[in-house]
């Protein structure tokens, strides 16, 4: 079983599990998740006024 790491395209880090984000389609780890909503959006996407979507 393989136990290879990936790298986030957000902070560049290596991570067990990455999350595909819903804005910019970039994979990211848990702390390049955006605290500010529960959604699968990255920290950098949230940042950018009015990337988001409110649906």
């Amino acid at each position: 079983m393989s136990t290879k790491k990936k790298t986030c395209q957000v902070c560049g880090k290596k991570a067990a599990s990455l999350t595909e984000c819903k804005s910019c389609g970039r994979s990211y780890c848990s702390k390049c998740q955006s605290p500010s909503t529960k959604q699968n959006f990255c920290k950098e996407c949230v940042a950018m006024e009015g990337v988001v979507s409110k649906s």
